[in-house]
């Protein structure tokens, strides 16, 4: 059994990879470029089987990719010029746990094990479980915005803000974009964001995360447009 929370417990996990050591709830499993990892106030470069701890920044460059492979299955992509915490992270084997990571600039894509998961950003919170979805934090016109895109499964969308209620309910296909201090939109349908984002993640982060395939829509007829994000493209 292991159980990871505020504080970690050490165990190694993973047949096939290398032993972790205490503390590690995951490990670096790709990069391209160069990324980095802060831990207590020291930073040092992202590398192949580097572990992942509690409370770790994870940050990529400029034309820099990684790519992390989680205890419970989880796998990360981070896109260039992006940064994200490992917020809380509670796992025990055979019944799941709960994850939360803080994407604080830049594009992720995440592929949810059975586990409970969360990604907070600047404006959102993102609550899947046996899903595959991006999510982009940025700033446009001075106002922080996030987008969300789901590719497989359902991920459940709040505002950051607990004076704005409400949630979405994203279904592969859909996408969100949420802006600073404004109430939550309707979801759009972005088939062609869809399999453009799918197929950029996919050529980046290699064998351990397949090519997703944008979604069959059936509507008669089908007006597919992207989401508005101010001018800021979405995708990777």
């Amino acid at each position: 059994m292991i159980v990871l929370a505020g504080l970690a417990l050490p165990a190694t996990w993973g047949e096939g990879l290398h032993a972790a050591v205490p503390g590690d709830v995951g490990s670096v499993v790709a990069v391209r470029g160069d990324a980095v990892i802060e831990r207590d106030a020291k930073v040092i470069g992202a590398k192949l089987k580097d572990g992942i701890q509690l409370r770790d920044s994870v940050e990529t460059r400029e034309r820099s990719r990684v790519k992390m492979l989680f205890i419970d299955d989880s796998v990360l992509t981070l896109g260039e010029k992006a940064r994200v915490v490992i917020k809380e992270f509670v796992y025990q084997k055979g019944s799941g746990g709960k994850s939360i990571f803080n994407l604080l600039d830049g594009k992720m894509r995440s592929v949810v094990g059975k586990s409970s998961f969360e990604i907070h950003t600047p404006t959102l919170v993102a609550a899947a479980r046996g899903t595959v979805f991006d999510c982009e934090a940025g700033q446009t016109s001075g106002k922080s915005f996030s987008t969300c895109t789901s590719y497989e499964g359902q991920v459940e969308i709040r505002s950051i803000d607990p004076t704005i209620t409400g949630r979405v309910t994203l279904r592969p296909g859909m996408s969100i974009t949420v802006v600073s201090g404004q109430p939550l939109p309707a979801p759009t349908m972005s088939l062609k964001s869809a399999v453009q984002s799918g197929g950029a993640a996919g050529e980046a982060a290699g064998p351990l995360l397949p090519l997703v395939q944008g979604p069959s829509v059936n509507m008669a007829p089908p007006q597919l447009k992207s989401p508005d994000t101010g001018g800021i493209r979405v995708g990777w």
